[in-house]
This record gives C-alpha cells, structure tokens and sequence, in this order.
C-alpha cells in the first residue's frame, strides 16, 4: 500500500518518506537565542497518515525555536507501522541514520532531539534506534538528548486495543472506499486480528511491544536522554492513563521523565491548540537536558 509522495517545498527528500528541511526555507526572521545551546539535529516522526505538509508544520516550529538544527522529518501510514516486520522498519530507517551520522566520527558532537508522534511516529523511532545500531554496532545507543513523545506511546494490550487501532487505519484510508466510516474501521478490525493472529503464528513480535521494548532497553536507548510526555485527557486514540502508565514503566527503569498535559486537545492536536505551551515546554525541557551534562 506504498503511494508515491509528492514533493514538499522547503524540503529535500533522502527516500520516499524521509525528507531534510531546507536551510533556506523559512520566509520569517529568526533571531537567535545565544543563550541556548542549541540542538545539531532534530528528528521529527510524524503520525501514521500525517501529511507531509502537515509534519512539515512541526519542523517549521523547531527552526523558529532552533535555527541553527538540522531537522528532519519521516512521514509513514498506519499501515505500514502494522504490517511491516522489524527488518523492514530497520532498513527503511538507514538513509535517516546515514544522513544524521555518516561515520562514527560524527557521533560525539550531536545534540539531537528525536520528536514522535503517535504510536506509529514511535515505532519509526524505535526502528531508527535499532538502525544506528546496524550501522555502528550493537553496543552503541544512537545520541540524543531529548525524546518528545506527542500523544504516545499508548497501551499495547492487543484485546483492549484493537477497537482504537481499526479506527486510527481507518481514519487514514476512508477516503478510498464508497461505503459509510463504520464499514472501514470494522473491515480494518478484521484485518487487524488477521495480522495478530499471524504473528502470534510466526512468533514475530508487535510492531508496538517491539517499540516499547527498544525504548526501555539502555543499550538501545539512552538514559541520557530526558524523556517528554505531551498528552491530554480528550485523546480518543491513545489513552492518557496509558501514557502516564507508559511513563512510570521508564521511570522506573531509569530513565528522567517529564509530564505534560494539555486541556481538550484531540490526538496529536496539542501543538494546533496550544502553540505556547508546546514550544515552551520543548524548549525547556531541552535546557534542562543541556543543564543536566
């Protein structure tokens, strides 16, 4: 179900989901914060479905923040994020890894900010953390100072799930069928327990267990790292008592988490709704990252 993405002004493309931002694409001035030390590279994962130009959307928010950062952004389907095998992930992650550390000369000197959003936007993450480790060895973490987790990760209890995982697909693929938004969401239900019971036959692990996993494993994911949380109580995707539960699992495992949450803001619509304390709560908690070497 791969579909051909048109281009996107302002960025250039290193494959077909993944784009860089042009240096020269911002039409506003941009003063820079000489009391920030800035970040080198920031990757942003959208959400499954999520438009490029509106991904592009967060990425022209982080050059406001940070001039200076390269920034990134991956764009996949829900689908995808489901169906794909963890090789598959990796391999389609390694051009993102490939730009962002050519060598392993170039790792020491990054500051780097890995934005997701969703849980697909977070299972393209975990891939990437796997993709740096292809590239330069299993005993190295890909570097990064920040991971912002919008509205993910979410439970993933396949039984209780599965309801709000055949609506996420569906809303990204209504638009292909004639019949009512009802009739999608319950055919997407049924090929979502297909897929888990195939798995389950296989012995291959849930692209969303395997995300979860990755990110609370210290030799695949720094605890350098602090960690993000933007989510609100009127998400109808990802609940927010998955998403503090998720987080006191990282905690508990080490890892330095920051709560924030947002007053009757829709899946991943926290930044639509409430620019200031989106922005401000990124570049604060990136600060404190900074502070805390």
């Amino acid at each position: 179900m791969a579909v051909k993405l048109p281009p996107v002004p302002g960025f250039t493309p290193i494959s077909e989901r993944i784009f860089i931002r042009k240096e020269d694409s911002d039409s506003s001035k941009t003063l820079e914060k000489s009391t920030v030390q800035q970040p080198t590279t920031i990757i942003v994962f959208g959400w499954g479905d999520g438009t490029p130009k509106n991904v592009a959307k967060y990425a022209d928010g982080y050059h406001k923040l940070f001039p200076k950062a390269r920034i990134l952004m991956v764009v996949s389907s829900t689908w995808q994020a489901i169906y794909q095998s963890l090789d598959q992930r990796v391999k389609d992650m390694l051009p993102l890894v490939d730009a962002v550390f050519p060598t392993s000369e170039d790792i020491s000197d990054k500051r780097v900010i890995l934005h997701a959003m969703s849980n697909t936007g977070g299972i393209y993450a975990a891939a990437t953390l796997h993709a740096f480790q292809r590239r330069h060895g299993e005993d190295k973490a890909l570097p990064h100072h920040l991971c912002v987790s919008d509205s993910t990760p979410g439970s993933i209890v396949f039984s209780t799930e599965v309801g709000r995982w055949s609506r996420a697909v569906a809303l990204g693929t209504a638009k292909w069928f004639p019949w009512p938004f009802v009739v999608t969401q319950t055919l997407w239900w049924v090929v979502l327990y297909a897929v888990h019971i195939l798995e389950k036959a296989m012995g291959r692990e849930a692209s969303g267990v395997a995300s979860c996993r990755a990110f609370l494993d210290h030799s695949t994911a720094t605890p350098r790292a602090h960690r993000l949380y933007m989510y609100s109580k009127t998400d109808d995707l990802i609940w927010w008592e998955d998403v503090e539960a998720q987080a006191a699992v990282a905690k508990s495992k080490g890892y330095t988490t920051i709560m924030e949450m947002f007053d009757n803001s829709p899946h991943v619509g926290h930044m639509r709704m409430h620019p200031d304390q989106y922005w401000r709560a990124i570049e604060d908690n990136w600060k404190a990252s900074i502070r805390s070497e």
